[in-house]
């Protein structure tokens, strides 16, 4: 967990915690809350040593050359720590002066910002009035305002540079929220201002990195937030038993890291469209604060109740993130960031997929770029042959039906195709089959099934779930019984995706009744033609039929259809992929038309209310999936091995389409009450997206898996 995926931004990120540690960060932020007055913390001078405040900053200002990656995981590191003290208000305006400062403005303020002799506050959201050289009005409450020598103050688009003790400037710190950094109320009285003193046209700049390092420092917090609740759970005992053996608290526990995670990669994205592109990187700042700053205050909220009683106590650390956090959903957060998300969509802003591939990319791509010219060249049928005898096929598979394709290979064969206007076919279920036929089956089954799956000659099912076997998919009743030359099936499988139209399928079944759950299982290859298997499409919510239940009747498989060894079917079962694919495109599933279909609707809809907020929300989340996914694609590149996004992947699509469905049936109206209009397809889409938090594994079980799996919770004690 960390904004951090290359071994450099690991390392800077284990130096600054092991240095807030040392420094007792946490204590120095304590030690304020009932102080009668702000300083800067002890550990300043030496925090300014390491150079951090010009990680950022080109070297001809005194800087590192550096820039916003390097930046948020230091942020993210204070965010943990709830360090005190002004450098995220400081190395915002820094930032914004880099960016967006003259010449001289940058060799005037930048080297006071970088060796920490000046220190700053931010505040964007004032009403402050700039015309013939004077400045005018109230600033609004300003960021650090307790400590800054220098004021960033919004002034309509513009951004004006102030010192705290220039004429007519007048700022005023009572008693604050978040002690640990404190905020004032900041007015200008016809105060004079020269051109040296405006960023012209900067506030748009200026707001995407203020949000872009509050995101960083939120997601640190909301992190700690993860850590803490978990680490009390495993040794809070009740009813005789630790508290994160129970499901509401394990559920408690993943959401936040959820949302945690969430967060992360949209500020890791946004960190990257810095030195990319600028509209790009304003949506994407937008993005990561709609994320993280109700992630921050959500989890910091949660710890406290995981920790009951004494998370509710003021000794306790638990308040001060609490304390953090809403002040910066405050100051930079609401409605805000979720409506520029919106507003910035509704005009055509995008943020597009980027990795950093390393040198040998480009060998690669010399290579693959002329193997995919050639055969776009061919007919679709001449394409699919060619696909399949060349590996581009599934690349990431073994040899010789793949190209034993590592992560950056697959990047550049995904690139060079998607170019050339080559699609590769969607082999779905029958693709995750036939690579565990691969991995596990004879030379004999894979002689006979393979070729055929990949010409799409036979189509496979997965038979594994049953009544009683469903998000426990090791509860297996259907029996094998050893026959002359093979086995003899009863039984029944449920839930079973596309088996009227499979000629065969892949099904789990108990050799073993006497051996524990998980051993006495076999993996067998079903005829689903064959005598004895009866498929019953069932009817569903929608009035569609795309799964189905299947009866087996007697239903004979000979020992060359099973895979593996008899008895050990639940390792086959749960095969993985020994080749991961990898991806830095989406599914082409429907939901991916769904975001834009929302921004056109309400562009077009007269029952707007607070749609732009809702459907900027919904973006943001949209952003978030592809960027997990992005994250783990660069894990793959990085060598950095696996890491949470999966799971978390699955659960948050399945509340994705939810959401998205409601909100259009939201802007529809009273259109959705009947099905000859275009309220049909909403009101079928907001009853079949419940089956997303339910097909492979219910949401609730997604949520024990990342407790338990991911996050280390204990599983119930009372479950077999």
């Amino acid at each position: 967990m960390g904004i951090a995926l290359t071994d450099d931004h690991r390392e800077l990120a284990e130096v600054a915690r092991a240095f807030l540690t040392s420094q007792k960060a946490r204590w120095a932020a304590r030690s304020l809350l009932d102080a009668a007055e702000e300083s800067r913390p002890p550990f300043w001078q030496n925090l300014v040593e390491l150079g951090w405040l010009g990680l950022h900053v080109d070297e001809e200002h005194g800087g590192s050359g550096f820039g916003l990656p390097e930046l948020v995981v230091v942020v993210e590191e204070l965010g943990r720590a709830v360090a005190p003290g002004p450098f995220v208000p400081t190395v915002i305006a820094s930032a914004v002066v880099a960016k967006d400062g003259s010449a001289e403005q940058k060799s005037r303020l930048l080297p006071g910002l970088i060796d920490g002799t000046v220190t700053a506050g931010i505040g964007l959201d004032g009403r402050v009035r700039l015309e013939g050289g004077v400045a005018d009005g109230d600033a609004g409450i300003v960021l650090g305002a307790g400590l800054a020598e220098l004021l960033l103050i919004a002034a309509g688009e513009d951004v004006l540079l102030l010192e705290r003790g220039r004429a007519g400037v007048s700022v005023d710190v009572p008693n604050n929220f978040d002690p640990t950094r404190r905020s004032g109320r900041v007015r200008l009285d016809n105060v004079s201002v020269s051109a040296d003193d405006v960023l012209t046209g900067a506030r748009a700049s200026a707001l995407a990195r203020a949000r872009t390092l509050l995101a960083a420092e939120a997601v640190g917090g909301a992190t700690d937030c993860v850590e803490a609740a978990v680490d009390y759970a495993k040794v809070r005992q009740q009813f005789g038993r630790t508290i994160a053996t129970f499901q509401a608290v394990k559920h408690h526990c993943a959401n936040m890291l959820v949302a945690a995670e969430s967060g992360v990669a949209a500020v890791w994205d946004a960190s990257r469209a810095a030195s990319e592109d600028e509209d790009q990187f304003q949506l994407a700042a937008a993005v990561a604060a709609t994320l993280a700053f109700p992630a921050y205050a959500r989890n910091a909220e949660l710890n406290i109740q995981v920790h009951g009683g004494i998370g509710f106590t003021w000794e306790h650390d638990a308040h001060l993130h609490l304390r953090r956090a809403l002040v910066i959903a405050a100051l930079f957060g609401g409605d805000g960031p979720a409506r520029d998300v919106f507003e910035r969509t509704a005009a055509g802003g995008n943020r597009e997929n980027s990795l950093d591939l390393p040198p040998e990319a480009e060998e690669l791509r010399t290579r693959i770029h002329a193997d995919a010219a050639e055969i776009a060249a061919l007919d679709e049928e001449a394409q699919r042959d060619k696909l399949i005898e060349t590996g581009y096929v599934m690349p990431h598979w073994p040899k010789p039906w793949g190209r034993a394709a590592d992560a950056v290979e697959q990047l550049v064969i995904e690139e060079e195709f998607r170019a050339a206007g080559i699609k590769r076919p969607d082999y779905s279920i029958t693709g995750w089959v036939i690579l565990t036929l691969i991995q596990h089956g004879t030379d004999w089954q894979i002689e006979r099934f393979v070729e055929k799956a990949l010409r799409q000659e036979e189509i496979w099912c997965q038979l594994f779930s049953e009544p009683e076997a469903g998000s426990d998919a090791a509860s297996v009743k259907t029996r094998a019984t050893r026959v002359d030359g093979g086995w003899k099936i009863n039984g029944q499988k449920v839930w079973t995706s596309g088996a009227q139209y499979c000629a065969r399928g892949l099904a789990t079944v108990r050799t073993d009744p006497e051996a524990p759950k998980h051993a006495g299982i076999t993996t067998v290859i079903i005829d689903m033609k064959g005598p004895g298997v009866e498929v019953r499409p069932l009817r569903q919510i929608t009035g569609g039929s795309e799964f189905n239940e299947v009866f087996f009747n007697d239903v004979f498989v000979p020992d060359e259809d099973v895979v593996g060894a008899p008895n050990s079917g639940w390792t086959v079962a749960r095969a993985t992929l020994g080749n991961e694919r990898v991806s830095i495109g989406g599914s082409g599933s429907f939901y991916e038309a769904l975001a834009p279909t929302l921004v056109q609707l309400a562009q077009q809809s007269d029952r707007l209310g607070g749609a732009p907020v809702r459907i900027g929300s919904f973006l943001a989340d949209d952003h978030a999936l592809r960027l997990l996914n992005l994250r783990r694609a660069a894990r793959s590149v990085e060598g950095a091995g696996p890491g949470p996004e999966g799971n978390i992947t699955k659960l948050k699509l399945a509340e994705h389409m939810v959401d998205g469905a409601a909100i259009w049936a939201a802007l529809a109206g009273p259109e959705v009450a009947l099905m000859d209009g275009p309220g049909a397809i909403v009101g079928r889409l907001a009853m079949g997206a419940r089956g997303m938090a339910i097909a492979g594994g219910t949401s609730e079980v997604t949520r024990n898996q990342i407790a338990e799996r991911i996050l280390g919770m204990p599983r119930d004690p009372l479950i077999n």
